[in-house]
């Protein structure tokens, strides 16, 4: 079984953090998003990744050939296809089963367990669900006793909470045969429902942490979410960022290679990224290449903005005590 890593979206809802940058090369905790998404496959043994690029499409492939144990593959889309287009356009390069991952999206869905799922249920799709506080942005999910998908509610427009679809699929390469050559063709608006009216989509679901990461809020949770380390150890990368922790009573994170010389509360510094001296900052994000010499509170700082946040922020209930510790 190989992997499809869908990397090829705009970040329209977080820019200007995605006006020069792919939404799965933001840093979260000085990590590439996208190296969380790699990783957690290689942890459950899958190295063979075929990635489906569109928006700077050279940042990604300049990152994944840092990878030391992976063999990654491209797919560049010149015109957009969609997320199921983007796949049947990959279509040669997967093999009888896959797995499709988003690669601006964090979990720590169990893939082996998802896989005894699909499996069981002989079923062409096996989708991650997990339950949310508030279903708008996403996909409502309904399924019977025996885990088959008998609904799907693309983005329901009122307040609810529910059970969700994570953008997480085990795939029959059969399934492809129901996706049309070369146009634009989503997965939950176009093939799942489908393949829910032919009884092939089975829901396999997922207790544990889950973000989309598809708001300035979510992306500043998440960061902070990953400040102690991520779930797993990632998988080498020669081009990957090196951090250290520092501070006791509101611990911070900062690259090597940025400079620290001003006050830092409970904040992450990113690559060659500087806090000056007479600088304040607590609870911020600083991107990297960025220099900050003024005072800032629970906010994000690029190039030429700041963005206020609210520290506290519940995304998902979900969240995951085994933690490792990546960063030395």
């Amino acid at each position: 079984m190989n992997a499809v890593v869908l990397a090829g979206g705009f970040g329209s809802r977080l820019k200007p953090l995605t006006d020069f940058m792919p939404k799965p090369m933001l840093p979260v905790a000085n990590v590439p998003m996208l190296d969380y998404v790699i990783s957690h496959l290689y942890r459950f043994g899958i190295s063979d990744i075929v990635l489906t690029l569109g928006y700077y499409p050279e940042q990604i492939v300049e990152w994944t050939k840092g990878y030391t144990d992976i063999s990654p593959r491209y797919y560049v889309e010149n015109v957009p296809l969609g997320t199921a287009g983007g796949v049947r356009a990959a279509g040669s390069m997967l093999d009888e089963r896959f797995i499709i991952v988003s690669g601006d999206a964090l979990e720590n869905i169990d893939y082996a367990a998802m896989l005894e799922s699909h499996m069981r249920s002989g079923k062409l799709v096996t989708m991650a669900v997990t339950d949310v506080e508030d279903a708008r942005p996403f996909g409502l999910v309904r399924f019977d006793e025996s885990g088959a998908v008998t609904e799907l509610t693309e983005k329901p427009t009122r307040l609810c909470e529910g059970i969700v679809n994570c953008g997480v699929y085990i795939m029959e390469r059969k399934a492809l045969s129901q996706i049309p050559h070369g146009v634009k063709y989503d997965f939950s608006r176009d093939l799942f429902p489908r393949l829910i009216r032919m009884g092939q989509v089975n829901a396999h679901y997922h207790n544990g942490y889950w973000s989309d990461v598809g708001s300035m809020s979510s992306y500043y949770a998440a960061n902070f979410h990953m400040l102690g380390g991520s779930f797993f150890p990632p998988c080498a990368n020669k081009l990957r960022t090196v951090s250290h922790r520092f501070g006791s009573d509101n611990p911070s994170l900062a690259a090597y290679s940025a400079l620290v010389t001003g006050r830092c509360s409970g904040s992450i510094v990113g690559n060659n990224a500087a806090v000056a001296s007479g600088a304040s900052i607590s609870g911020c994000i600083v991107l990297p290449n960025v220099t900050v010499r003024e005072r800032h509170y629970n906010e994000i700082i690029g190039a030429g903005y700041s963005i206020p946040m609210v520290p506290t922020v519940a995304e998902n209930p979900h969240v995951s005590t085994q933690i490792y510790k990546n960063f030395s």
